[in-house]
């Protein structure tokens, strides 16, 4: 039996804070921007963009917590989608469907705190414990 597998995961940081909207079928979705580093020539090094979609639940936790800048892991799968142009030319974009993301770094002191009062990052008081 032939086996495949679409998987990619990605550490970055986000380019521009996420697009979130519903879908006329009610369905959540958030789109961004990750930029990941590549070694280019010896030395020096290039910046990957890729684009990122997220849905539901997930699409909801990427509009609330993702701002720009920040730096996540990224897991999901890779799909091409296509479409035609205002010009009448097809167009391809690949994509990255996310099923997973973790935040890697703390939230900026710049953020305001969650309803209850409190900030969702732990202070250095916290980590010491």
């Amino acid at each position: 039996m032939p086996y495949s597998l679409n998987r990619v995961e990605l550490i970055g940081r986000l380019g521009q804070d996420p697009n979130m909207r519903v879908t006329s079928a009610g369905q959540t979705v958030t789109r961004l921007s990750l930029a990941t580093d590549r070694p280019s020539r010896p030395g020096e090094t290039g910046t990957d963009w890729h684009q990122i979609v997220c849905w539901d639940q997930l699409a909801e936790f990427a509009g609330q917590h993702l701002t720009r800048g920040r730096l996540v892991f990224v897991a999901g799968r890779i799909s091409y989608r296509t479409w035609e142009g205002r010009d009448g030319q097809r167009r391809r974009a690949a994509e990255i469907v996310a099923t997973e993301i973790i935040l890697l770094d703390r939230r900026p002191a710049s953020d305001p705190p969650d309803s209850t009062g409190s900030s969702l990052a732990p202070s250095d008081d916290d980590l010491d414990e």
